[in-house]
């Protein structure tokens, strides 16, 4: 038995060695010369991979994000002057046909349909070329016009003209929604409503002197006023002469005596003359009276209306990058 044992047993051990020798090597066993931690793979080649990124990054990141920064720039640039050409653009496409279509009108005679479509246009839009162009259709339809009418289409446009400066001025701060005239132009469009309200100021003063109706008062105060002194005066001339005729009466009255022929003319006379005397006296009296008082209402209200156009001076500020200053005009 225990030589079968044996033989079990050896053969069991001959056939273990067999199998050892012909299957392979398990992936954790260790190879002659290697150390017992090389079987750590991940975190031997995770380190590997951190050494790649930190080379990778360290090269070309800064590089690259100095390029990149450089072309922030160079498109921040571009785009504005792009957004400046594309709002002038659209401004002058949606005031195109407002102006064509105005001229039209001028030109068919129909000046007040122009300035109500370029006014329209104006303040719908806030163009001031629009407002430019409603400023200059006004002074024009103020020539045509009776002196209230003038008057009224003269102050109108140089609201028009403030309005466009204003809207010239916020066309130069900088924000882009708000602009409407190329940047290059703004010297011209300044030129434009310098020389509007030049014509303004040049044609109101006498129309506010004609339509001021405490001067037009006035005047008609002292035109009534002197007729009635006229008036009065020469009552009084009469009333002179009245009373010269019956005193005249009364001195040959006592020399005619009884005879009727010289009687009667001289009562007559001295008739005459007491109606004279009375006849002058009321109108003469009423005359100065009412003459020296309508006089002096129109002096008063002349020297009103006089002081109301010496206080009349206008102040308006114009400021832009390229234009600064104040426009300052007094009516007299």
């Amino acid at each position: 038995m225990s030589t079968v044992r044996s033989q079990g047993r050896r053969s069991l051990l001959m056939v273990g060695i067999a199998l050892s020798l012909a299957m392979p090597a398990p992936a954790w066993a260790g190879q002659p010369g290697e150390s017992t931690n090389g079987w750590k793979t991940e975190s031997a080649a995770a380190p590997a991979a951190d050494d790649d990124t930190v080379v990778l990054d360290d090269s070309p990141g800064p590089a690259k994000k100095k390029s990149g920064s450089g072309k922030k720039k160079a498109a921040k640039a571009q785009p504005r002057e792009a957004m400046i050409k594309a709002q002038v653009d659209k401004a002058e496409a949606e005031r195109a046909p407002l102006q064509d279509q105005a001229q039209q009108l001028s030109d068919a005679g129909n000046l007040e349909g122009a300035v109500g479509l370029l006014a329209g246009g104006a303040e719908a839009l806030r163009d001031p070329v629009l407002h430019l162009a409603a400023a200059d259709a006004r002074q024009k339809l103020a020539r045509k016009r009776s002196a209230d009418q003038a008057k009224a289409e003269w102050e109108a446009s140089l609201r028009h003209i403030d309005r466009a400066d204003a809207l010239l001025a916020a066309n130069s701060g900088g924000a882009v929604d708000g602009i409407r005239v190329n940047p290059d132009d703004l010297e011209t469009m300044h030129a434009w409503s310098t020389e509007l309200r030049t014509a303004a100021d040049g044609a109101l003063p006498d129309l506010v002197r004609r339509t001021n109706p405490v001067r037009r008062n006035a005047r008609g105060e002292l035109i009534a006023g002197s007729i009635f002194l006229a008036g009065g005066l020469a009552a009084l001339g009469v009333m002179g002469g009245g009373i010269y005729l019956s005193k005249s009466a009364d001195r040959e009255l006592p020399k005619a005596g009884d005879n009727p022929e010289y009687l009667a003319p001289l009562e007559a006379q001295k008739k005459q003359g007491d109606t004279m005397t009375a006849a002058g006296a009321v109108a003469g009296v009423l005359g100065v009276a009412l003459g020296v008082t309508l006089v002096a209402l129109g002096a008063t209200d002349f020297k009103k209306a006089r002081q109301e156009q010496l206080s009349r001076v206008r102040v308006a500020p114009a400021v832009s990058p390229t234009f600064g200053g104040m426009f300052l005009s007094a009516r007299f």
